[in-house]
């Protein structure tokens, strides 16, 4: 009788021994942010107490067109309307779309090579010191158009330039004699910078050091109009005359 009672108690400790290990392996119930991806994320809590917070990814520029205030961290993803390319003067770095409001200088312009497409041009030679005859010719007006009458090349900003001018002028009548058109073909290398807020051409000839001064009368990336006046030595019946030509040129870029 003893020995039942005593194996009664056994399983009674045993069972009381077992339940009070099982109930210290229970956790208590631990309140906070159970979401992974939050940044208060905590790994020990057991009940989500809706206190996750979480990172607000967008665009942080005030200045964009998407800008999101709530947003912490920028993703990237900003839109600044601007101009985007760097030879424009009103070039905007921070700009990530171009508007098509680039604004350029005639200088960036004109960096390139040009075909003078059109050639209008003008002098006045004076003839009287030709022999037997030269008193009767005097001055004589010397007018046509050219096309097709060369090349013009501009670097910048190293401001440097090369062109020629190759054309054959009208064929004109002085006094009774017909005189057939002469040929031009002036080259020269030289230096450029603009004035005049941009308006004025100014180039110097390297090997001559001479300055000649044109017009810009209008100008586009493709297209420009400028008027000038270019020296130059000629020969007519047998002798030679320094001549100024003005110039009305049609420039076409390449």
């Amino acid at each position: 009788m003893k020995h039942n009672i005593y194996t009664i108690l056994l399983i009674v400790v045993t069972m009381c021994i077992t339940s009070c290990d099982k109930d210290d392996n229970i956790a208590p119930n631990t309140p906070g942010c159970t979401d992974s991806s939050a940044t208060n994320y905590n790994p020990l809590a057991t009940i989500d107490d809706g206190s996750c917070i979480y990172v607000i990814s967008g665009c942080t520029n005030p200045d964009a067109l998407n800008y999101n205030s709530e947003a912490v961290e920028d993703d990237g993803s900003c839109i600044i309307l601007g101009c985007t390319d760097e030879n424009a003067t009103n070039y905007n770095p921070d700009a990530t779309d171009d508007n098509g409001s680039c604004e350029y200088s005639n200088s960036s312009i004109l960096n390139g090579l040009w075909n003078i497409i059109s050639l209008e041009y003008s002098t006045e030679i004076d003839l009287s010191d030709i022999p037997t005859i030269g008193p009767l010719l005097g001055v004589q007006d010397i007018s046509g158009e050219a096309i097709n009458a060369g090349t013009w090349a501009f670097s910048y900003p190293e401001y440097l330039y090369s062109n020629n001018l190759n054309f054959t002028t009208e064929p004109i009548t002085i006094a009774t004699f017909d005189v057939p058109g002469f040929p031009i073909d002036v080259s020269s290398d030289g230096s450029w910078i603009l004035t005049n807020n941009d308006n004025v051409l100014v180039i110097t000839d390297f090997n001559t050091g001479t300055e000649s001064f044109y017009e810009i009368i209008s100008i586009t990336n493709t297209n420009a109009i400028i008027s000038g006046i270019v020296p130059f030595s000629q020969e007519v019946m047998g002798m030679a005359f320094d001549l100024d030509i003005e110039m009305e040129m049609i420039l076409e870029k390449q």
